[in-house]
């Protein structure tokens, strides 16, 4: 099961691309995607491995995103 995080902000496509590139490469990282309609993040991680994971791309969206903040919007259920 995986999470959406909302976008505090408005992001460009070039740093949509930065930013789910660098979540790819994170470790515990299986799955991200970005729905631009919604702003929203899907994340999943192996094993749910949330908390370290979000510490490190809430990082990575501050600073590619110049201040764009997540903020927990709802599971993402499969099935």
């Amino acid at each position: 099961m995986g999470r959406y995080y909302r976008m505090s902000k408005k992001v460009t496509e070039d740093q949509v691309k930065e930013i789910l590139r660098e979540t790819l490469e994170l470790e515990d990282v299986e799955e991200a995607e970005y729905e631009a309609e919604t702003q929203l993040l899907k994340i999943v991680t192996k094993d749910n491995q949330f908390a370290g994971v979000m510490t490190r791309v809430v990082n990575i969206c501050s600073r590619i995103g110049k201040g764009a903040e997540l903020s927990f919007a709802k599971f993402a259920i499969e099935g």
